[in-house]
């Protein structure tokens, strides 16, 4: 699920906020690209935390805290991107899906948390190959464009107060 997840979040940043509606470049998007700049550092670090580590005693709860995180970035972006713009509808459809696949990771999360937490705690490397290196893949490209959204955001918040003070 998570790497559907990784697949399905990629196509939405590519297609819809890079290809159709140019974010990074659209004036009074500055909000929405700190949170997706925020959303990409919680994936860059879920990613690889899942797939490359096994979380055991109270360390469970990192991977629980991230995907706290996520939610609560999701409702926010929601929000910030009903106020500020109209979603085309391959962008509407994605957020669907991703909603939906975000509501099964927890519930997989929830579900595997109390045997968790009933371990000793500790962190166990997992086997890199398979998944859990796609994860980490996943988890250094989400990384890299978080900082390049981050980027992004301060260039317009920068370009908008200019424009204001002119």
């Amino acid at each position: 699920m998570l790497l559907l997840h990784g697949l399905l979040g990629g196509a939405d940043v590519l297609l819809n906020h890079e290809l159709l509606v140019r974010l990074p470049s659209r004036p009074g998007a500055a909000a929405e690209q700190r949170l997706h700049s925020l959303r990409e550092a919680i994936f860059g670090l879920l990613f690889p935390s899942l797939g490359l580590f096994a979380w055991q005693g109270w360390l469970a709860w990192w991977p629980a805290l991230l995907l706290l995180a996520e939610i609560g970035v999701s409702l926010r972006d929601t929000v910030v991107e009903g106020r500020t713009r109209r979603l085309p509808l391959p962008e509407q459809i994605l957020h669907v899906l991703l909603f939906i696949n975000l509501g099964v990771i927890a519930t997989l999360l929830l579900q595997a948390l109390p045997g968790w937490l009933a371990l000793p705690s500790g962190v166990h490397a997992l086997p890199a190959d398979g998944p859990g290196s796609w994860l980490a893949a996943m988890g250094a490209i989400s990384l890299t464009w978080s900082m390049r959204d981050a980027l992004s955001a301060r260039r317009l918040r920068l370009r908008a107060s200019g424009a204001r003070a002119a």
